[in-house]
């Protein structure tokens, strides 16, 4: 969705309005979703929600980035990506003495470290006590609320028991639940229950004014200290502080990334945290008086009581801001002040976006010594030819450049040291009773104990000189980190250790078990949080989440999307196109018809048929045999023989089915010992990055079958083929309940079948376009986000298909030895062909049967990655004396630019 100058709108967005629908109040404001139409749902200055047309806003301004949030280009969505590694915001005050008032001007530039928020502390924030980090995750505000008759009573714990009042009440997207002069109502059941501060309470209380917002109790959940680090078990095994602290005992560090319930944007709340020094603009007029600019300063308190009710201060409101970001872009420029509507907020939807900084291992062939592993450091990366130049830390040969230009699909991270950009992190001390900890804090000279001093004393800010984030590398060894207290240093890796980022909802999981039932987070703080974080700096369309830094950089899912929009979910209709959306689940008959072109009516069809061989091979597609030793569900005797003589009688029902209406790229194995087990192994079709490779599935009934779904365990030997197909084995999929769905999309105890399951599998998972099988990533089809994706994720499908085939040939499933091994006697030049053929210039997943395809060059890491690998095959094939593969010998691989 596009604003009227051509601008990508996006979630959170500050637009100007261009016809605004009543005053200066509702001329800007908070992008909230998109509607058909094209619409967009603002939220305004004054709290009001109004929906306009796209074409009528304009973008101003994104304030929500942060360092380590990952961005494109506005003008090039679909190129290269940068990681933001500063970012600066400059906020415009107003002050709101009513709904209908309009807003008079305070100060212009000013720098969110002049301000304080109406509550300090939100959802998610980190924050330090001595020598422990922790994040919150409750806050309880106690709100003292004015009634027209001039009695106040105090509510305590305010969250879920008092709620907005009048216009512009709707659930609003800023950093404070309640601030002084808002309209607020409540049960009188809660008022009745409240600490009357003047008067008392009468039962036509039902509505008033907030005068008093204080921060009563926040909950913490400790994650780090500067004596033990960041590793979770470890800091939940020592004496941590308790979980409920005093704000007092709080210093506010940083802001949790994933809750952006902290940027600064309009409508936001605010006071200064001291006596403005800055010029602003007076009371009234603002246009008439623009040129006379004073102090604010001398004549504060004059100023507060002029607009101030019954004595309360009234806070100040975000009217406008100005963000400017420092990016780092993977070909290693850097960008500095860039206004942020030039950049888009997106993630890194492929695992092998890598940026500058980074470590990395690569894993190359070395003759008879098997596999060696190189670390190193990303110097560059070109997006569109996939290469990665590359600063070694040890050379794989004694005169090997030092700086080498890799495929990508050749690299790993480094998980030893898998840090990124943005990163909370602690600096370890040794245990010492000469620093500064809660020992200290009280006077003590005994031995330092990790538990917070309880000693009452007024606010304080603790050291933060040992928390704080990555700004950069520096090298193979060192990052740049810069402290809470404002300092910044070289450190190596060993120095320091990593917090865990987390999203919220994991977060709160995590924590789940001993939060108590009278303590808990209010169904309106978590229902405010799950919209914030689901929809956190999303493009419309699509909706996107961003989590941690590394989770952004490791290509998190998707949440949100409906299982609708996917076909690869458990669709019955196979035949229906890989980037459509809803399909009808109908008929079994329509949905063997859709696999291949065509069934199995024959029961015994070989797989040449297929493949257009003339070579014949008699392995049937369906037979009973005796239960192979490495059977995934082998072990798994609770299913016992099965569920009695029905569920016996649906076993053999289920057999006849498959013997009778196999596609013919699905070879299947039942078992007459274990009657509970099924083995398939399915032909990769043409046409797809999977074609002539073969995967294998365990399957299990279950006592219950049919009233639940059988259990699928994809052989994958560690690779990760597909979106759908972990590298444990686990095959998400609607059908088989491992994936959210909803009407036929689930397994149905009368009309679904194993049949069903095995040609889902083919023909939704098993894909042309498998990127788009990644959840919520359906309505990236035709996107620049898409364009830029499907193609890497493809090329790097193929390269794990042909190690897939590597690893069969050396352990194929028992049982099945036989016709692996004939397969790849049969196809083994085929696929060498396709090899060389995407050598030459052909498009990965767009070779037909006949060896054509799409004549567009695949990128030149894939070619480097494809060199690595091709000798390998031959041997392989080789081996086995495959037909036609000693031509291939010397196959020739075009020379990639260095």
């Amino acid at each position: 969705m596009q604003d009227k100058a051509g601008q990508f709108i996006c979630y959170l967005d500050l637009v100007r309005l261009n016809s605004p629908a009543a005053g200066s109040n509702r001329n800007r404001g908070l992008v909230l979703k998109g509607m058909p139409g094209p619409k967009v749902v603002v939220q305004c200055l004054d709290g009001t929600v109004v929906t306009v047309n796209a074409r009528n806003v304009r973008v101003a301004d994104r304030s929500y980035f942060c360092p380590g949030m990952v961005v494109a280009s506005a003008s090039d969505r679909g190129g290269q990506l940068g990681v933001v590694t500063g970012a600066a915001v400059e906020l415009d005050l107003v002050r709101l003495d009513g709904e209908d008032a309009a807003a008079a001007l305070v100060a212009r530039g000013v720098s969110p470290a002049e301000l304080r928020r109406v509550s300090e502390f939100c959802l998610g924030d980190y924050v330090v006590s001595g020598p422990w980090l922790g994040r919150v995750f409750e806050v309880s505000l106690d709100v003292d609320v004015l009634f027209d008759d001039g009695t106040v009573c105090r509510v305590t714990t305010a969250d879920g028991k008092l709620w907005p009042v009048g216009e512009g009440s709707s659930k609003r997207y800023t950093n404070n639940v309640f601030y002084p002069g808002q309209r607020v109502g409540g049960r009188s059941s809660v008022f009745k229950a409240a600490r009357w501060l003047k008067g008392y309470w009468k039962p036509s209380d039902g509505e008033g004014t907030v005068s008093k917002v204080e921060t009563a109790s926040v909950l913490v959940y400790w994650v780090a200290s500067s004596q033990l680090g960041a590793e979770r078990s470890v800091v939940q095994a020592s004496s941590t502080p308790a979980h409920q602290q005093s704000p007092r005992d709080l210093t506010f560090f940083r802001a949790g990334d994933d809750v952006l319930a902290r940027f600064w944007g309009v409508g936001d709340r605010c006071f200064f945290r001291a006596p403005c020094r800055r010029r602003v603009l007076p009371a009234g007029d603002v246009g008439a008086n623009r040129n006379r600019l004073r102090r604010l300063g001398a004549k504060r308190t004059p100023r507060r009581e002029s607009w101030s009710h019954a004595g309360f201060e009234r806070p100040l409101s975000v009217a406008s801001t100005r963000t400017t970001l420092d990016v780092l872009w993977q070909d290693g420029t850097r960008q500095c002040q860039a206004p942020s509507v030039s950049l888009v907020p997106t993630m890194p939807q492929n695992t092998h976006h890598l940026f500058p900084g980074q470590r990395v291992v690569s894993r190359t062939s070395s003759d008879g010594d098997g596999d060696v592993a190189r670390s190193g450091v990303v110097r560059s990366l070109n997006f569109t030819d996939q290469t990665v130049r590359v600063s070694w830390q040890k050379a794989a040969a004694e005169h090997a450049d030092d700086e080498t230009l890799s495929s990508t699909y050749d690299l790993g991270r480094d998980f030893d040291s898998n840090v990124f950009y943005g990163d909370v992190v602690v600096r370890r001390r040794p245990t010492d009773s000469s620093i500064g900890v809660a020992g200290d804090i009280c006077g003590s000279t005994e031995e330092p104990v990790l538990t917070p001093c309880r000693k009452k004393e007024p606010t304080r800010a603790h050291d933060l000189s040992w928390v704080g984030h990555i700004v950069d590398f520096c090298d193979a060894h060192h990052v740049q980190v810069k402290w809470g207290d404002g300092n910044m240093s070289k450190v190596s890796f060993h120095e320091i250790t990593v917090v865990k980022e987390q999203s919220f909802g994991e977060f709160l999981q995590e924590i789940g078990e001993w939060v108590s039932e009278d303590g808990g987070m209010s169904n309106d703080a978590i229902d405010h949080e799950a919209q914030v974080t689901a929809a956190a700096v999303v493009s419309i369309p699509p909706h996107t989440n961003f989590n941690s830094p590394r989770d952004r950089v490791n290509g998190w899912t998707v949440p949100g999307a409906s299982t609708s929009e996917l076909t690869a979910r458990g669709n019955n209709n196979v035949s229906a196109p890989v980037s459509g959306g809803d399909g009808d689940a109908k008929e079994t008959s329509t949905a063997v018809a859709g696999i291949n072109g065509g069934g199995g009516g024959e029961g015994k069809q070989a797989e040449a048929d297929a493949t257009g061989d003339d070579k014949s091979f008699s392995f049937p597609q369906f037979d009973i045999v005796q239960s192979p030793s490495d059977h995934h569900y082998l072990d798994n005797m609770e299913q016992g023989t099965g569920g009695g003589k029905k569920w016996m009688k649906r076993v053999q029902k289920e057999w006849n089915i498959l013997e009778n209406n196999l596609p013919d790229t699905i070879f299947m194995r039942a078992y007459e010992d274990r009657m509970d087990l099924l083995r398939a192994v399915m032909v990769g079709a043409s046409g797809t990055p999977y074609h002539d490779g073969l995967f294998f599935f365990d399957l299990q009934l279950p006592p219950s079958y049919p009233a639940a779904p059988p259990l699928v365990c994809y052989r994958s030997f560690g690779l990760r083929v597909n979106p759908n197909l972990y590298p444990s084995g686990t095959v998400c999929l609607s059908l088989l309940n491992t994936f959210g769905g909803h009407g036929a999309e689930l397994w149905s105890p009368e009309a679904s079948t194993v049949l069903q399951v095995v040609v889902s599998i083919q023909g939704l998972v098993l894909n042309a376009q498998p990127y788009y099988n990644e959840a919520g990533y359906a309505v990236l089809v035709g996107t620049p986000q898409g364009r830029r994706n499907e193609l890497p994720y493809s090329e790097n499908t193929y390269l794990l298909t042909l190690q897939t085939m590597l690893h069969l040939l050396r352990r194929p499933p028992a049982g099945f030895e036989e016709f692996v091994r004939d397969h790849f006697h049969r196809r083994g030049q085929h696929v060498l062909r396709a090899c060389e053929a995407y050598l030459d210039g052909c498009l990965v997943g767009t070779l037909d049967g006949e060896g054509s395809g799409a004549r567009r060059p695949c990128s030149a890491g894939f070619r480097l990655a494809l060199a690595n690998v091709v000798p390998r095959l031959v041997e392989a094939f080789t081996a086995i004396d495959a037909d036609g593969c000693k031509e291939f010998d010397r196959i020739r691989v075009p020379t990639v630019c260095t």
